[in-house]
């Protein structure tokens, strides 16, 4: 499953100060709005509120002719700003007006019992304007019917298109304002990722580098907590690299060892295995049967011992960084009925079958590391197989080639599964008492098949049997390969 990617410490530190700089000027602006949008409010009602109060004293004098009143509606209506949307005189039943033009009628009034107040509404247009009325002493009105006192009420209604464009106005304004915190935010962003965020991403990045190359050691700037840091990390770094310097120089003297002490120990040993073959031919005279039993049991643990010798020293090389591919053209067949032919007469000898299901195909690799790695595998399932079988196969398939040795056998646990494949590392078959190796036959297929650029796994299950798997390129291109 592929990892998903994530945003580095830098950009989401500055991301979350720009956002909050940005939710900050958002919430300064919409406070700003509503404030501002009472505030007009407000004003226009004072406005209106005062020119109820000039009307109504106009209204109230008794030395100006409610005639003559009349006809200063209009005047006033057109002296006052645009936001009048007309002036009504509602006296005696009648109604007087002076109204803006382009408004074609003005609401029905209502005002119940209250002597005075306002209403928002709107006209038809979708203009949304203010309704504001005031009571006015009564005065006489003459009417078909005589001469009577009346009650009366002066009405205006202001406009609410001022306060919308100022609050549009104000609302780019405070964009403005707003984009200004972003900017802010963002370069504030910037300066504390610089001083504090900085150093913490090249450390992070420096411990990074550290897993590919012990060389990287991290920058120290300035003298805080970051640099004590950085310093620690700088001292840990040089004991590990100076620990693992150590250990490559352990591991040197280890393969020499391993090297020089099995050059010395195959010498005897093949004088020995020599001198068993001479036995067993009689050249120095006819052996009893308990003689010869004994000289095959002889022959049979030096070869076993060259084995492990063997083992040692392949591995010894790996370790030291010497082996390299000698690359030719493999006939897949053929490299697989020479390991049948190695291992035949010993299955047989158990009472085992080993089978081979090879496609004919060709590959370029090195045959003797390819081959070594078919006799480990075949060499541990005969360990380990009682009874029944044993099956080499082998498959060419989308560029590269498929080998598989499975057998009957007695399976791998579970908790094996992963651990067999590195060095000195064996299965502990608790009713199985006979040395069979020291656990690094199946290290060495690991480190040869991904000498090749290949890989290699096993599946198994417990009384039923292992397969064990792995694929190399029909085409090795490998830089350790001989030019």
């Amino acid at each position: 499953m592929r990892r998903k990617r994530k945003f580095s410490l830098k950009y989401k530190f500055i991301l979350a100060l720009v956002a909050f700089a940005f939710l900050l000027s958002i919430s300064f602006a919409a406070v700003s709005l509503k404030r501002l949008s009472s505030e007009l409010h407000n004003q226009l009602v004072k406005e209106g509120q005062d020119l109820l109060r000039t009307l109504a004293e106009k209204f109230a004098d008794s030395e100006i002719p409610l005639l003559t009143f009349m006809q200063n509606l209009q005047f006033l209506q057109e002296s006052r700003s645009g936001d009048v949307l007309y002036i009504q005189i509602i006296i005696g039943g009648q109604a007087y007006a002076a109204v803006q033009p382009g408004l074609e009628e003005i609401p029905p009034f209502e005002p119940g019992l209250s002597s005075q107040g306002k209403l928002q509404r709107q006209l038809p247009n979708g203009t949304s304007y203010l309704d504001l009325w005031r009571a006015v002493p009564a005065r006489w009105v003459m009417n078909p019917e005589g001469i009577e006192l009346s009650r009366g009420y002066v009405r205006v209604g202001l406009s609410l298109a001022r306060v919308g464009t100022k609050i549009r106005q104000e609302l780019g304004i405070i964009a403005l304002v707003a984009l200004g915190y972003a900017i802010v935010g963002m370069l504030v962003a910037f300066l504390f990722y610089q001083m504090i965020l900085g150093p913490v991403e090249s450390l992070s990045s420096s411990v990074k580098r550290f897993r590919l190359d012990r060389r990287v050691r991290a920058p120290v700037q300035g003298s805080d907590e970051l640099a004590l840091l950085a310093e620690e990390f700088n001292k840990m770094a040089d004991t590990i690299a100076e620990r693992d310097e150590k250990l490559l120089e352990a591991n040197r003297i280890k393969s020499e060892f391993l090297a020089m002490m099995g050059h010395e120990l195959k010498t005897p040993l093949h004088t020995i295995r020599g001198f068993a073959q001479f036995l067993l031919e009689r050249i120095d005279g006819p052996l009893t049967p308990k003689q010869q039993e004994d000289i095959e049991a002889i022959l049979a643990s030096g070869n076993h011992l060259l084995e492990l010798i063997d083992n040692i020293l392949r591995f010894s090389k790996i370790e030291a960084g010497e082996e390299r591919l000698h690359l030719e053209e493999v006939e897949a067949k053929g490299l697989v009925a020479e390991v049948v032919q190695n291992f035949e007469r010993f299955a047989q000898q158990r009472g085992l079958r080993l089978e081979s299901a090879v496609d004919p195909f060709v590959l370029r690799a090195d045959r003797t590391k390819l081959r070594q790695v078919l006799m480990n595998l075949v060499s541990n399932a005969l360990k380990y197989t009682d009874h029944g079988w044993i099956k080499i196969e082998a498959a060419a398939r989308d560029g590269e080639a498929l080998f598989t040795v499975a057998d009957s056998g007695r399976g791998i646990p579970p908790e094996y599964r992963e651990r067999v494949f590195e060095p000195f590392t064996q299965v502990d078959f608790s009713d199985r008492r006979e040395a069979t190796g020291i656990g690094l036959g199946l290290a060495i297929v690991k480190k040869y098949v991904e000498l090749h650029g290949g890989r290699v796994w096993l599946e198994s299950e417990p009384g039923k049997g292992s397969r064990f798997y792995f694929t190399i390129s029909r085409e090795v291109r490998d830089e350790t390969a001989d030019r």
